[in-house]
């Protein structure tokens, strides 16, 4: 890939000064002047690519070292290093300039090979922190996401048995997240780091999880709770905190210390009339604030047992008016200025409602699993067909231009820069594939980059399922554009099959080799037909059908509660269910599928890894 000329801000009040420096860089940097420190703050503000600047101390109005100050406050020299080029020489100027924030000092006057060196080296350190950073945010989000797999079930288990939505998990997140990031706009009062909003939002799955102990009965009751009823509701903040706080290594786990405020003192309200401590203000941790504000404007506009949904601007009124108690006024001003924000994330979606669950888990306990392990298809050459197994790629938002790797675009039989792409419609980055991840990348942030797409496209006679994988770059908060690679990939193709076909039909031999792909996935394929009371399973190359009841293999004595393979048969579609034996936690999905005409259940089974919560409180307890 070309790469492009590094930019240098040169900001010095002399002229002769600034033209000796723009004959030495012209060369080899784009070079930007200022003749005075406040025009400089202007263009590093405006302009998010310049890469290092070179400043002079003595300026009129504003001085180097005031340069210095504000680009401290305004957090520039986080990624922006800044040289000190001055003939002030004294120990007591360079000192002042190092505490400032300066990088580097070098005195007038100086040797063209010095002023080279220092620039090259400085450029090259920064770089190597730039990517040093990114590689360190990746890790941090690996471990978020590795809490958030388990965290996540064990919240939706908690709403299936509160009657609530299968988006109510994701909505309490968004709108966590979404205040943090306004908050620490608007104030730095709270100092919350970007791994804490992470932690934070990734926390506040957790905070009914002190519902799995109220009786069902109450939780979805219809009408009004008489008042021994609400005491006891109310006891689900103590008693999941409780939960949290008995896991091992609680006090050395930060995610856990945050479930713990959250899952506390999410009722309390800031004048000190919620529960269960009656805390006032600040005594409120800020986690537990913003999770009570999340949970109230989601409880308002999703429908209930008891109530029916409210709108975006019923509840936003409700809430800024007091009527839902007493709320911080900071995060009152943020949810005002998020509110249409909030409202196109929350409900661009809501009509996938009933299959988040099942997608979800798919994603997440499936799909990231298994991407890598099933075996490619190779290019077929005698039907000259263009087509591809990998291909890496970068999109250049400021050049509208995407570089392809040499061998995909080799084997497409296209440029490997492809400039403008929504307008090059015989590549792969077409019109519709550029609008699909750039609607993409609007939902992703500094704090959290990646995209994943799946996306079915045609490549020269062949229409394929993809994976997408990519990582937005950001220059600070300002998006630069995007790095990821593109995987054709079969095992995509198999989970659509599962989830969009209503009825699928196979012939013996095309379910023998369907149920060997996905031997390679999940834990127990198995076919299950409820009238003969049989079984098979692809064993030894060929179907071998088993006598017996389905059940016999969870060591049950009678059919299972909620059979959704029974679902499944009676619906003709799919069903998804969790199931708990000892202590181990299972994803179960269930498809309707005919094989030669025969109707059966196909049954896949996955266990989930995670068990720390379950396992450090008990199994009756939990359950």
């Amino acid at each position: 890939m070309p790469k492009r000329k590094a930019k240098i801000l040169i900001v010095d009040d002399a002229q002769i000064n600034r033209i000796i420096l723009c004959e030495l860089l012209r060369n080899q940097y784009q070079i930007l002047e200022a003749e005075d420190g406040k025009k400089a703050l202007e263009m590093i503000k405006e302009d998010k690519m310049i890469d290092l600047v070179l400043l002079d101390i003595v300026m009129p109005n504003m001085d180097g070292y005031q340069v210095l100050e504000k680009m401290k406050e305004q957090r520039y020299l986080e990624y922006l290093p800044v040289i000190i080029i001055s003939s002030e020489g004294d120990t007591t100027s360079m000192e002042k300039a190092y505490e400032l924030g300066a990088t580097d000092y070098i005195r007038r006057p100086f040797e063209s090979y010095i002023i080279n060196r220092r620039i090259k080296n400085t450029l090259m350190l920064y770089e190597k922190q730039k990517k040093l950073v990114h590689l360190v945010e990746q890790q941090i989000q690996k471990r978020v996401n590795n809490n958030t797999t388990l965290i996540n079930v064990l919240g939706h288990i908690v709403e299936f048995r509160n009657g609530e939505s299968g988006l109510h998990i994701q909505h309490i997140q968004t709108i966590t997240k979404m205040l943090l990031l306004q908050m620490g706009k608007k104030s730095h009062e709270y100092k919350l780091s970007d791994a804490d909003i992470l932690l934070i939002s990734t926390a506040s799955s957790l905070h009914d999880i002190g519902k799995i102990s109220i009786d069902e009965k109450i939780l979805n009751k219809p009408g009004r709770l008489t008042k021994d009823e609400f005491e006891i509701v109310k006891q689900h903040s103590l008693i999941g905190a409780e939960m949290l706080k008995t896991v091992p290594n609680y006090n050395n786990n930060d995610l856990l210390e945050y479930a713990y405020q959250i899952c506390r003192w999410h009722h309390e309200r800031y004048d000190g009339h919620g529960y269960p401590d009656g805390l006032v203000g600040d005594q409120i941790p800020i986690s537990a604030q913003v999770v009570s504000i999340a949970d109230v404007y989601d409880a308002l506009t999703s429908e209930r047992c008891y109530k029916k949904a409210y709108s975006h601007g019923q509840a936003m009124k409700m809430i800024i008016d007091g009527q839902c108690g007493v709320f911080n006024p900071l995060l009152l001003e943020c949810l005002y200025d998020i509110s249409e924000e909030m409202k196109a994330s929350l409900f661009e979606n809501e009509n996938y409602a009933d299959q988040a669950v099942v997608s979800k888990m798919t994603d997440e306990l499936v799909i990231k699993q298994f991407r890598s392990e099933m075996p490619k298809e190779k290019n077929n050459e005698s039907q000259n067909i263009k087509t591809f197994e990998e291909m890496t790629f970068e999109y250049d938002a400021f050049k509208d231009a995407v570089y392809i790797s040499s061998q995909a675009a080799k084997d497409l039989g296209i440029d490997e820069i492809i400039y403008h792409p929504i307008n090059y419609e015989s590549s792969f980055f077409n019109k519709s594939t550029m609008k699909l991840l750039k609607d993409k990348i609007k939902e992703t942030t500094h704090l959290n980059p990646e995209v994943d797409l799946k996306i079915y496209a045609q490549t020269g006679k062949q229409k394929q399922w993809y994976h997408l994988q990519a990582s937005t770059r950001w220059n600070g908060s300002v998006y630069k554009g995007v790095v990821g690679k593109l995987v054709k990939d079969n095992n995509i193709q198999i989970m659509h099959n599962i989830q969009e076909n209503s009825s699928l039909k196979y012939t013996y031999t095309e379910i023998k080799d369907f149920i060997e792909h996905l031997k390679d996935v999940f834990m127990v394929v198995r076919l299950i037909d409820f009238q003969k009371h049989q079984s098979a399973k692809a064993e030894n190359d060929q179907i071998e059908i088993i006598e017996g009841n389905c059940y016999d293999y969870w060591k049950r004595k009678d059919v299972c509660v909620n059979c959704i393979s029974k679902q499944a048969y009676i619906r003709k579609g799919q069903a998804f269910k969790l199931e708990f034996v000892d202590y181990d936690i299972y994803a179960i999905i269930a498809q309707y599928v005919e094989v030669d005409e025969r109707p059966w259940v196909l049954e896949l089974v996955y266990k989930t890894k995670e068990d720390i919560i379950l396992g450090a409180h008990g199994k009756t307890r939990f359950l």
